[in-house]
C-alpha cells in the first residue's frame, strides 16, 4: 500500500494509537494492553473495557490488528492480538504526523518544559 493510501487511515483516534503502541513490542492480550495504555497515558485516566474492545474491534475491522496465537504457556481463554503490516505502516505514519505537529508547536513556542 502506498503512502497516499496509508494517510486515509489518519488521523487515528488517540486510544487507537495507544493500542497500536501497546502492540509494537509484539502480541498481547486485553488486560496487558489496558495496563500499558494506562501506564503511558499522561492524564492518568481509567480505560474502560467497553471502550477498549470497541476500539480493538474497529482496528480489527480495518485490518490494522489481527488475532494470533499466544505464547505456548498462554491461558487459552485469552485472545492475543498483534499489529498487521498495514497496522505498522499506519502507526509509523501517525507517529510522523504527530511529530510534525509537535515541531510546529515548538516553532511557535507552545511546548513547555523542553
Amino acid at each position: 500500500m502506498d503512502s497516499a493510501q496509508i494517510t486515509t487511515y489518519l488521523p487515528l483516534h488517540p486510544l487507537e494509537f495507544r493500542i497500536l503502541l501497546a502492540l509494537a513490542g509484539g502480541p498481547n492480550y486485553g488486560a496487558r494492553i489496558v495496563r500499558h495504555v494506562e501506564e503511558h497515558e499522561l492524564h492518568g485516566g481509567k480505560l474502560y473495557p467497553a471502550n477498549l474492545f470497541r476500539r480493538i474491534r474497529d482496528l480489527l475491522e480495518r485490518e490494522l490488528l489481527e488475532e494470533c496465537e499466544g505464547p505456548e504457556d498462554a491461558d487459552a481463554r485469552r485472545t492475543y492480538l498483534r499489529m498487521t503490516h498495514l497496522g505498522e505502516e499506519v502507526a509509523l505514519a501517525e507517529a510522523a504526523r504527530l511529530e510534525a505537529l509537535l515541531g510546529d508547536a515548538r516553532d511557535l513556542d507552545l511546548v513547555r518544559g523542553r
